[in-house]
């Protein structure tokens, strides 16, 4: 274990300090759910808190945008709205 965190703390000592405070607040969340946890039964589904929920949300998409790129297509208001799904249809 000892030689995965000094590979976790190289890799830290390599990203910007904007990535370092989005994984400061990952493992935060990480922390957080494991002391909700803890005083849970494994019957009772783990639940979290909204802003741990968004923050994680927010980390992913953003993680997913650096991986996709950002020449993903959006939908126009009108092909999300009814007319355009139906537009084909009678």
């Amino acid at each position: 274990m000892k030689i995965v965190i000094e590979e976790i703390v190289k890799k830290l000592n390599l990203l910007p300090d904007i990535k370092i405070f989005k994984v400061l607040k990952f493992i935060d969340s990480l922390t957080l759910n494991a002391r909700e946890l803890g005083g849970q039964e494994l019957e009772q589904p783990p639940s979290q808190e909204n802003e741990t929920f968004e923050s994680l949300a927010d980390c992913l998409a953003e993680e997913f945008q650096l991986y996709a790129g950002v020449t993903i297509p959006l939908l126009s208001d009108y092909a999300v709205s009814r007319a355009g799904i139906y537009e084909e249809h009678p």
